[in-house]
């Protein structure tokens, strides 16, 4: 018994295995467990800093800082990047040193060329790589790269759509009997050089029974860009307004416009031209004429998106006997909110300055609707 007790002593059970063990390989087991532990700790460490190497994309500023995280886009003299620390960085084009992209981009260079590579920077300058053998494609300077990651519609390769809707109107029954409803909206597509362009409204009125309001205009209008700021255009539009004797007036046009700021957060064009109008009255004698044409379109998101607010308007003048000016205006405030809903108010201004059997010759319109907005 006392040899068992002795031998007992120098044992520990292995409470894994369910077997006794000698205090030496006891001490040897938990040895190398904690080895095993540090080897782990140490494995999981290291892919961490691997994996996180490799996904980064740097850029080096002029000032010594570098900026690590994912590219975007490099629209005008913008870079945008995307952080784990601070979402989306962007930076002045001209307050970059250099940059090394871990992921092939897409690139438009001041030639016009498209290249699809990794851009990295070496002792003689930025270079772009082939993704799969790693050989140089382009030689190349920040100052030579036009976009980074750009729309395809900016390379000449596709189409953005963008446009707004807006409905709104009031029923009422019982001691009043009216209704009205307002309907506008505008739908854009841009290519490179091309733009095409649909924008219109109709409004309707009943009050009692007796119809108050019932117009509608339309306009198409084909953009054609031959200079990154100049264009030419083509449009057409229809217009009609029963309580103007206005049966159908068209218009057909044709000018130069020029487009001073165009982006997702600000947008404003000048333009002027002629425009020749055909005018079937309902009652009065018909007409033609040759006018000139004058337009500014604008709009600007305010207040950190808060609310866009926008203006349009065209006016065109007959310079011959009688002559006649024609104002065409829209300004009011959109408040976005959720998936593209937002709420509009806006108020709208026409003028004739030669109505038909002396109607008044301005009306005004104020609208408040809901819409919905894409791009």
């Amino acid at each position: 018994m006392l040899h068992q007790s002795a031998a007992l002593q120098h044992c520990c059970f292995n409470r894994t295995r369910g077997v006794f063990m000698p205090d030496s390989l006891t001490k040897l087991f938990f040895v190398c467990s904690r080895i095993h532990l540090k080897a782990a700790q140490l494995f999981i460490l290291t892919l961490f800093l691997l994996t996180n190497s490799v996904v980064a994309d740097t850029v080096w500023l002029k000032n010594g800082d570098k900026i690590t995280g994912t590219l975007g886009a490099k629209i005008s003299n913008k870079l945008s990047v995307k952080t784990t620390y601070a979402d989306e960085v962007k930076i002045n084009w001209n307050d970059i040193h250099s940059i090394d992209a871990d992921k092939p981009i897409l690139m438009q260079l001041s030639d016009g060329s498209i290249v699809n590579g990794r851009l990295v920077h070496t002792e003689e300058g930025q270079v772009i790589l082939d993704e799969e053998t790693n050989s140089v494609l382009v030689d190349t300077e920040l100052n030579e790269i036009h976009y980074i990651n750009p729309t395809r519609d900016l390379i000449g390769e596709g189409y953005v759509w963008t446009g707004n809707l807006s409905l709104g109107g009031a029923f009422n029954s019982g001691n009043s009997d009216n209704r009205n409803m307002q309907f506008n909206g505008e739908s854009v597509l841009r290519g490179l050089e091309d733009r095409y362009t649909v924008q219109g409204y109709y409004y309707w009125a009943e009050d009692n029974g007796n119809q108050t309001q019932n117009n509608a205009r339309v306009r198409g209008q084909y953009d054609h860009f031959f200079t990154k700021k100049w264009f030419s255009y083509l449009n057409t539009i229809q217009e009609k307004d029963r309580f103007r004797d206005i049966r159908l007036r068209s218009q057909y046009g044709v000018g130069t416009g020029y487009q001073i700021f165009e982006g997702d957060k600000r947008n404003l064009s000048l333009e002027g031209g002629l425009t020749w109008i055909k005018q079937d009255y309902y009652e009065d004698t018909d007409e033609n004429h040759l006018a000139l044409r004058w337009a500014v379109n604008y709009n600007q998101y305010l207040f950190d998106s808060f609310v866009q607010a926008f203006h349009r308007h065209e006016v065109l003048y007959t310079p011959r006997s009688p002559s006649q000016v024609l104002v065409y205006s829209s300004t009011g405030l959109r408040f976005p909110f959720i998936f593209g809903l937002s709420a509009s108010t806006q108020v709208d201004y026409n003028y004739d300055s030669r109505p038909v059997d002396d109607r008044k010759k301005g009306d005004t319109r104020a609208l408040f609707t809901l819409g919905y907005s894409w791009k």
